[in-house]
C-alpha cells in the first residue's frame, strides 16, 4: 500500500471533529442523561472546535502531502512526529472540554480512539516495510469507528429535533 495515500487518509480522519479547551478533567463530572440543552450546547462545542481545528489541519495537510510526494523517508518521518504532536494536542483538547450530557461524552471519546486510530494507520504507512494486514485493520476499526461517530451525533441531533418540536 502507497505510504502516501495511507497518511493522506489519517491526516483526514482526524480533521473530522474537533472541541474547545477547558481546564476541567472530563472524568470528575457527573455527566447529564437525555437533557435536551445539555446535547444540544455540547453539540454546538464540538461543532466550534471542529471548525478551528479543520482550519488548523488543512493547512498540516498540505504541508504534509508536499513532504510525502518528495518521498524523503527522513521528511516523513518529521511529519509523522508532527502529526503525533497534533494529535496529542487535540485529545488533550477533548480530554479537557467542559461537557454535561453523556452522550456527547460518547462522541468526544470516540473521537479520541478516532485519532489515535488514524495516528496509528499513518505510522504502518509510513514505516519502512508497512505491514499490509495490519494497516488493513487499522482502516476497518477506523472506518467503524468514523461510522459510530456519525451515528451518535445523528441520534444526539434527533433527541435534540424530537424535544424542540415536542416543545
Amino acid at each position: 500500500m502507497k505510504p502516501m495515500l495511507i497518511v493522506c487518509l489519517c491526516l483526514s480522519s482526524c480533521t473530522l471533529f474537533a472541541c474547545k479547551p477547558n481546564h476541567v478533567n472530563s472524568q470528575h463530572i457527573s455527566f447529564s442523561h437525555d437533557q435536551t440543552i445539555d446535547i444540544k450546547t455540547d453539540l454546538g462545542i464540538l461543532q466550534n472546535l471542529a471548525q478551528r481545528q479543520n482550519q488548523e489541519s488543512s493547512v498540516f495537510q498540505q504541508e504534509a502531502l508536499h513532504v510525502i510526494r518528495s518521498g524523503n523517508t527522513a521528511q516523513i518521518e518529521q511529519v509523522i512526529q508532527s502529526m503525533q504532536q497534533h494529535v496529542g494536542k487535540f485529545n488533550q483538547e477533548l480530554r479537557d472540554l467542559l461537557l454535561s450530557s453523556a452522550e456527547v461524552d460518547v462522541i468526544r471519546q470516540k473521537m479520541m480512539h478516532n485519532n489515535q486510530l488514524s495516528l496509528e494507520l499513518a505510522q504502518q504507512g509510513a514505516a519502512q516495510r508497512p505491514n499490509t494486514s495490519k494497516i488493513l485493520q487499522l482502516q476497518k476499526k477506523l472506518e467503524q469507528n468514523q461510522q459510530e461517530i456519525i451515528e451518535l451525533t445523528h441520534h444526539a441531533q434527533a433527541k435534540i429535533s424530537k424535544m424542540t418540536s415536542t416543545s
